[in-house]
C-alpha cells in the first residue's frame, strides 16, 4: 500500500554550504588577479609615460632638424612632472623656458601624480641640465656653455607598483634617444 503525502515540493536556490564555497572560491580569485592587475596598472602608467617622453624627444629633435635651428624642450615649472613644451627657442634662455612670443610646438599635460621622474646621473637629467635642445644638425645641446654636448637620461618610475616597472630614457651625445628597462641605467654607454 502506498501512502501519498501530498504534491511533490521542487527547491529552489542554494543551501548555505554552497553560497559559502563559492564566496571563499571568488575571495581567492581576487587575491589572486588583484596584485596581478595592480602590477599590470603600474606597468602601463611607466610604459606610457616614457613613450611620451620619448616622442617629445623625437619631435624636438626632428623640428630642430626641419627648421635647421635650435629647437628646446623643457619641463613646466621646471619639473617634469607637470609636463613639458617643445618650441622654438627664439629667447635663448639658460635654461630655456617657454616664453610668450615664442613659437610653441607642443605641450603635454601633468603625469599621473603616482610617476616619480629623476636623473639617472645627477639632481638634473642632462649634464646638470633640465631640459632637452637640439640645434639645427639634430645633436643634443647645452645653451651654455655655447654648443657642449648634451647627453643623460631620465628616469620614471610608477610609485604604486613593484621597482621593477622602472624605465630609463638615455640620450646620447648624437642625440639618439633609447629606452632601458627595469635596470638602473647611468646612461653612460652609447
Amino acid at each position: 500500500m502506498t501512502m501519498s503525502h501530498g504534491p511533490m515540493r521542487s527547491r529552489a536556490g542554494f543551501t548555505l554550504i554552497e553560497l559559502m564555497i563559492v564566496t571563499v572560491l571568488i575571495a581567492i580569485m581576487l587575491a589572486i588577479a588583484v596584485p596581478s592587475f595592480t602590477s599590470f596598472i603600474s606597468n602601463y602608467r611607466a610604459t606610457a609615460a616614457i613613450n611620451d617622453l620619448l616622442q617629445g624627444i623625437v619631435l624636438t629633435r626632428g623640428e630642430a632638424l626641419k627648421r635647421g635651428r635650435r629647437v628646446s624642450m623643457a619641463p613646466v615649472g621646471g619639473d617634469w612632472r607637470n609636463g613639458w613644451t617643445v618650441f622654438v627657442d627664439t629667447a635663448n634662455g639658460n635654461p630655456p623656458v617657454y616664453v610668450a612670443g615664442q613659437e610653441l610646438i607642443f605641450q603635454h599635460d601633468k603625469l599621473p601624480a603616482s610617476i616619480t621622474i629623476s636623473g639617472s646621473t645627477a639632481a638634473a637629467p642632462f649634464n646638470g641640465t633640465n631640459y632637452i635642445a637640439f640645434d639645427g644638425s639634430g645633436y643634443a645641446r647645452q645653451v651654455s656653455p655655447l654648443g657642449a654636448a648634451l647627453s643623460g637620461g631620465i628616469v620614471v618610475l610608477d610609485t604604486t607598483g613593484p621597482n621593477s616597472n622602472r624605465r630609463t630614457l638615455c640620450l646620447v651625445l648624437s642625440g639618439r634617444p633609447r629606452i632601458v628597462r627595469n635596470t638602473v641605467e647611468t646612461c653612460t654607454s652609447g
